[in-house]
Protein backbone atom coordinates (compact mmCIF):
# COMPACT_ATOMS: atom_id res chain seq x y z
CA UNK A 1 0.00 0.00 0.00
CA UNK A 2 1.61 3.23 -1.14
CA UNK A 3 -0.16 5.76 1.07
CA UNK A 4 0.98 4.78 4.55
CA UNK A 5 2.69 6.71 7.29
CA UNK A 6 6.37 7.13 6.44
CA UNK A 7 9.26 9.35 7.50
CA UNK A 8 8.23 12.83 8.51
CA UNK A 9 4.73 12.59 7.07
CA UNK A 10 2.30 14.28 9.45
CA UNK A 11 -0.61 12.40 10.94
CA UNK A 12 -3.16 14.58 9.12
CA UNK A 13 -1.41 14.05 5.80
CA UNK A 14 -1.22 10.32 6.41
CA UNK A 15 -4.97 9.98 7.00
CA UNK A 16 -5.78 12.27 4.09
CA UNK A 17 -3.68 10.09 1.79
CA UNK A 18 -5.06 6.89 3.27
CA UNK A 19 -8.67 8.01 2.71
CA UNK A 20 -7.85 9.51 -0.70
CA UNK A 21 -9.18 12.89 0.56
CA UNK A 22 -12.67 11.42 0.99
CA UNK A 23 -13.53 13.96 3.71
CA UNK A 24 -13.03 16.84 1.27
CA UNK A 25 -15.23 15.13 -1.30
CA UNK A 26 -18.04 14.51 1.18
CA UNK A 27 -17.90 18.02 2.61
CA UNK A 28 -18.72 19.34 -0.87
CA UNK A 29 -21.88 17.23 -1.20
CA UNK A 30 -25.09 18.99 -0.06
CA UNK A 31 -26.77 17.64 3.11
CA UNK A 32 -23.75 15.57 4.16
CA UNK A 33 -22.50 16.71 7.55
CA UNK A 34 -20.51 15.61 10.63
CA UNK A 35 -17.74 13.98 8.57
CA UNK A 36 -15.51 12.35 11.19
CA UNK A 37 -12.32 10.28 11.10
CA UNK A 38 -11.05 8.65 14.27
CA UNK A 39 -7.27 8.58 14.55
CA UNK A 40 -5.67 5.48 16.04
CA UNK A 41 -2.25 4.48 17.23
CA UNK A 42 -0.33 1.96 15.11
CA UNK A 43 0.13 -1.67 16.08
CA UNK A 44 3.50 -2.74 17.39
CA UNK A 45 5.43 -5.29 15.36
CA UNK A 46 5.14 -7.69 18.29
CA UNK A 47 1.33 -7.46 18.10
CA UNK A 48 1.35 -8.31 14.40
CA UNK A 49 3.72 -11.23 14.97
CA UNK A 50 1.57 -12.50 17.85
CA UNK A 51 -1.56 -12.40 15.66
CA UNK A 52 0.21 -14.31 12.88
CA UNK A 53 1.52 -16.92 15.33
CA UNK A 54 -1.87 -17.37 16.93
CA UNK A 55 -3.59 -18.04 13.62
CA UNK A 56 -0.68 -19.72 11.83
CA UNK A 57 -0.87 -17.43 8.78
CA UNK A 58 1.03 -14.39 7.52
CA UNK A 59 -0.77 -11.13 6.94
CA UNK A 60 -0.41 -9.93 3.33
CA UNK A 61 2.21 -7.22 3.01
CA UNK A 62 -0.21 -4.33 2.34
CA UNK A 63 -2.43 -5.28 5.27
CA UNK A 64 0.57 -5.65 7.58
CA UNK A 65 1.84 -2.18 6.67
CA UNK A 66 -1.66 -0.78 7.20
CA UNK A 67 -1.84 -2.10 10.76
CA UNK A 68 1.71 -1.01 11.50
CA UNK A 69 0.52 2.49 10.62
CA UNK A 70 -2.93 2.54 12.24
CA UNK A 71 -4.70 -0.10 14.31
CA UNK A 72 -7.91 -0.09 12.28
CA UNK A 73 -9.90 2.65 10.61
CA UNK A 74 -13.18 4.32 11.55
CA UNK A 75 -14.70 6.97 9.29
CA UNK A 76 -18.34 8.08 9.38
CA UNK A 77 -20.69 10.85 8.26
CA UNK A 78 -24.31 11.94 8.62
CA UNK A 79 -27.06 12.94 6.20
CA UNK A 80 -29.50 15.79 6.78
CA UNK A 81 -32.96 14.54 5.81
CA UNK A 82 -34.59 17.75 7.05
CA UNK A 83 -33.43 20.84 9.01
CA UNK A 84 -34.04 19.07 12.33
CA UNK A 85 -33.38 15.49 11.26
CA UNK A 86 -29.73 14.49 10.87
CA UNK A 87 -28.89 10.76 10.85
CA UNK A 88 -25.54 8.96 10.77
CA UNK A 89 -25.54 6.70 7.73
CA UNK A 90 -22.10 6.57 6.10
CA UNK A 91 -19.47 4.35 7.67
CA UNK A 92 -16.11 2.83 6.72
CA UNK A 93 -14.82 0.57 9.46
CA UNK A 94 -11.81 -1.71 9.73
CA UNK A 95 -11.52 -3.40 13.13
CA UNK A 96 -8.57 -3.43 15.50
CA UNK A 97 -6.19 -6.22 14.55
CA UNK A 98 -7.02 -8.21 17.67
CA UNK A 99 -10.70 -8.15 16.64
CA UNK A 100 -10.03 -9.95 13.35
CA UNK A 101 -10.93 -13.52 14.21
CA UNK A 102 -11.86 -16.74 12.46
CA UNK A 103 -15.52 -16.99 11.46
CA UNK A 104 -17.50 -18.48 14.31
CA UNK A 105 -19.52 -20.75 12.05
CA UNK A 106 -18.30 -24.29 11.61
CA UNK A 107 -16.15 -24.33 8.48
CA UNK A 108 -17.29 -27.87 7.67
CA UNK A 109 -20.88 -26.60 7.53
CA UNK A 110 -19.90 -23.73 5.25
CA UNK A 111 -18.05 -26.08 2.95
CA UNK A 112 -20.76 -28.74 2.81
CA UNK A 113 -23.84 -26.51 2.43
CA UNK A 114 -22.72 -23.78 0.01
CA UNK A 115 -25.00 -24.11 -3.05
CA UNK A 116 -22.73 -22.44 -5.61
CA UNK A 117 -19.94 -24.97 -5.17
CA UNK A 118 -19.19 -28.27 -6.84
CA UNK A 119 -17.95 -31.33 -5.02
CA UNK A 120 -14.33 -32.25 -5.63
CA UNK A 121 -11.89 -34.74 -4.17
CA UNK A 122 -11.41 -35.20 -1.25
CA UNK A 123 -15.09 -34.76 -0.20
CA UNK A 124 -14.44 -31.93 2.28
CA UNK A 125 -13.03 -29.67 -0.46
CA UNK A 126 -15.43 -27.27 -2.15
CA UNK A 127 -14.81 -25.19 -5.25
CA UNK A 128 -16.54 -21.88 -6.05
CA UNK A 129 -16.19 -20.04 -9.37
CA UNK A 130 -15.68 -16.28 -9.71
CA UNK A 131 -14.30 -13.81 -12.24
CA UNK A 132 -10.72 -12.61 -11.70
CA UNK A 133 -11.02 -8.92 -12.62
CA UNK A 134 -7.28 -8.50 -13.19
CA UNK A 135 -7.23 -11.14 -15.92
CA UNK A 136 -10.90 -11.38 -16.88
CA UNK A 137 -10.74 -15.17 -16.60
CA UNK A 138 -12.87 -17.54 -14.56
CA UNK A 139 -11.11 -18.47 -11.34
CA UNK A 140 -11.88 -20.86 -8.49
CA UNK A 141 -12.11 -20.61 -4.72
CA UNK A 142 -10.95 -23.93 -3.32
CA UNK A 143 -11.80 -24.35 0.34
CA UNK A 144 -10.89 -27.28 2.53
CA UNK A 145 -10.49 -28.14 6.19
CA UNK A 146 -7.13 -26.30 6.29
CA UNK A 147 -8.56 -23.07 4.88
CA UNK A 148 -8.58 -19.99 7.12
CA UNK A 149 -11.56 -17.61 6.92
CA UNK A 150 -11.35 -14.38 8.93
CA UNK A 151 -14.27 -12.04 9.53
CA UNK A 152 -13.64 -8.36 8.79
CA UNK A 153 -17.22 -7.14 9.24
CA UNK A 154 -20.87 -8.21 9.38
CA UNK A 155 -23.55 -6.61 7.23
CA UNK A 156 -27.03 -6.50 8.78
CA UNK A 157 -26.99 -10.24 9.55
CA UNK A 158 -27.14 -10.83 5.79
CA UNK A 159 -23.46 -11.29 4.98
CA UNK A 160 -19.93 -11.31 6.31
CA UNK A 161 -16.91 -9.68 4.67
CA UNK A 162 -14.17 -12.30 4.91
CA UNK A 163 -10.43 -12.49 4.39
CA UNK A 164 -9.98 -15.94 2.86
CA UNK A 165 -6.80 -18.05 2.91
CA UNK A 166 -7.36 -21.14 0.77
CA UNK A 167 -4.42 -22.68 2.63
CA UNK A 168 -2.41 -21.37 5.62
CA UNK A 169 0.61 -21.11 3.33
CA UNK A 170 -1.15 -18.67 1.01
CA UNK A 171 0.56 -15.27 0.90
CA UNK A 172 -2.17 -13.45 -1.03
CA UNK A 173 -5.57 -13.99 0.62
CA UNK A 174 -8.59 -12.50 -1.15
CA UNK A 175 -11.65 -10.66 0.13
CA UNK A 176 -15.01 -12.42 -0.28
CA UNK A 177 -18.58 -11.80 0.79
CA UNK A 178 -20.22 -14.77 2.54
CA UNK A 179 -24.02 -14.61 2.38
CA UNK A 180 -25.09 -15.98 5.74
CA UNK A 181 -28.49 -17.38 4.77
CA UNK A 182 -27.45 -19.28 1.65
CA UNK A 183 -23.74 -19.66 2.51
CA UNK A 184 -23.02 -18.42 -1.01
CA UNK A 185 -19.62 -16.86 -1.74
CA UNK A 186 -19.31 -13.63 -3.74
CA UNK A 187 -15.93 -12.26 -4.79
CA UNK A 188 -15.16 -8.70 -3.63
CA UNK A 189 -11.48 -7.82 -4.00
CA UNK A 190 -8.09 -9.26 -4.94
CA UNK A 191 -6.37 -7.63 -1.97
CA UNK A 192 -6.84 -5.68 1.23
CA UNK A 193 -5.78 -2.49 -0.56
CA UNK A 194 -8.38 -2.98 -3.28
CA UNK A 195 -11.11 -3.55 -0.71
CA UNK A 196 -10.12 -0.37 1.18
CA UNK A 197 -10.26 1.63 -2.03
CA UNK A 198 -13.62 0.12 -2.94
CA UNK A 199 -14.95 1.25 0.46
CA UNK A 200 -13.75 4.77 -0.27
CA UNK A 201 -15.07 4.75 -3.85
CA UNK A 202 -18.50 3.80 -2.47
CA UNK A 203 -18.27 6.76 -0.02
CA UNK A 204 -18.90 4.44 2.91
CA UNK A 205 -22.57 4.23 1.90
CA UNK A 206 -24.41 1.71 4.09
CA UNK A 207 -24.26 -1.92 2.99
CA UNK A 208 -22.42 -1.07 -0.24
CA UNK A 209 -20.96 -4.58 -0.31
CA UNK A 210 -24.45 -5.93 -0.98
CA UNK A 211 -24.20 -4.39 -4.47
CA UNK A 212 -22.09 -7.47 -5.22
CA UNK A 213 -24.41 -9.98 -3.55
CA UNK A 214 -27.25 -12.09 -4.89
CA UNK A 215 -29.69 -10.47 -2.44
CA UNK A 216 -28.97 -6.86 -3.40
CA UNK A 217 -29.42 -3.58 -1.54
CA UNK A 218 -32.23 -2.69 0.89
CA UNK A 219 -34.61 -0.15 -0.68
CA UNK A 220 -33.70 2.73 1.67
CA UNK A 221 -30.00 2.22 0.94
CA UNK A 222 -30.59 2.29 -2.80
CA UNK A 223 -32.38 5.62 -2.36
CA UNK A 224 -29.20 7.04 -0.79
CA UNK A 225 -27.14 5.67 -3.67
CA UNK A 226 -29.48 7.34 -6.16
CA UNK A 227 -29.25 10.64 -4.28
CA UNK A 228 -25.50 10.74 -3.67
CA UNK A 229 -23.77 8.41 -6.13
CA UNK A 230 -26.12 7.10 -8.85
CA UNK A 231 -23.15 6.11 -11.03
CA UNK A 232 -22.39 3.32 -8.54
CA UNK A 233 -25.62 1.57 -9.50
CA UNK A 234 -24.86 1.37 -13.21
CA UNK A 235 -25.56 -2.07 -14.63
CA UNK A 236 -22.32 -2.38 -16.58
CA UNK A 237 -20.60 -4.23 -13.72
CA UNK A 238 -21.11 -7.95 -14.26
CA UNK A 239 -20.60 -8.63 -10.52
CA UNK A 240 -23.40 -6.32 -9.40
CA UNK A 241 -26.77 -8.07 -8.97
CA UNK A 242 -29.37 -5.56 -7.83
CA UNK A 243 -32.33 -7.54 -6.55
CA UNK A 244 -33.95 -5.31 -3.95
CA UNK A 245 -34.56 -7.01 -0.60
CA UNK A 246 -36.29 -6.08 2.62
CA UNK A 247 -34.48 -6.63 5.90
CA UNK A 248 -35.56 -6.40 9.50
CA UNK A 249 -33.92 -3.12 10.26
CA UNK A 250 -35.21 0.36 10.89
CA UNK A 251 -33.87 2.72 8.21
CA UNK A 252 -32.33 6.01 9.39
CA UNK A 253 -35.44 8.00 8.52
CA UNK A 254 -39.07 8.04 9.64
CA UNK A 255 -41.38 5.52 7.99
CA UNK A 256 -44.49 7.19 6.59
CA UNK A 257 -47.78 5.47 7.38
CA UNK A 258 -49.95 5.34 4.21
CA UNK A 259 -53.02 5.78 6.42
CA UNK A 260 -52.21 9.47 6.79
CA UNK A 261 -53.39 10.01 3.24
CA UNK A 262 -57.17 10.34 3.28
CA UNK A 263 -58.84 9.34 0.07
CA UNK A 264 -62.32 10.11 -1.21
CA UNK A 265 -64.25 9.17 -4.28
CA UNK A 266 -63.92 11.53 -7.19
CA UNK A 267 -66.88 12.29 -9.39
CA UNK A 268 -67.37 14.16 -12.62
CA UNK A 269 -68.80 17.68 -12.88
CA UNK A 270 -71.93 16.26 -14.50
CA UNK A 271 -72.52 14.01 -11.49
CA UNK A 272 -72.01 16.97 -9.16
CA UNK A 273 -74.66 19.04 -11.10
CA UNK A 274 -77.12 16.15 -10.89
CA UNK A 275 -76.66 16.00 -7.12
CA UNK A 276 -77.23 19.77 -6.80
CA UNK A 277 -80.42 19.60 -8.94
CA UNK A 278 -81.79 16.82 -6.76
Amino acid sequence: MANLKVGNETEDTFYENLSLSLAKVLNNIPRITNVTLEKRLPCEKAQVSAWESRHNVYLPDDMKRFYLSTDGFNFYWSYQYSPNDIRRVGHIHFPHLIQITLVRDNIDTILSVSPNTTLTVPPIIRQSNYIDLSSGYLDHLNLNSRSKIFELSTIANLAKVCLVYETPESSIPKIFLLETNSLRWQFLAESFTEYLRMSIAHLGLPYWELCFSSCGLPAWTEQLFLLLAPHLLEKNDSRRLRNIVCINENPPYNVLDPAVFRTKLRCSRQTQKMRLNN
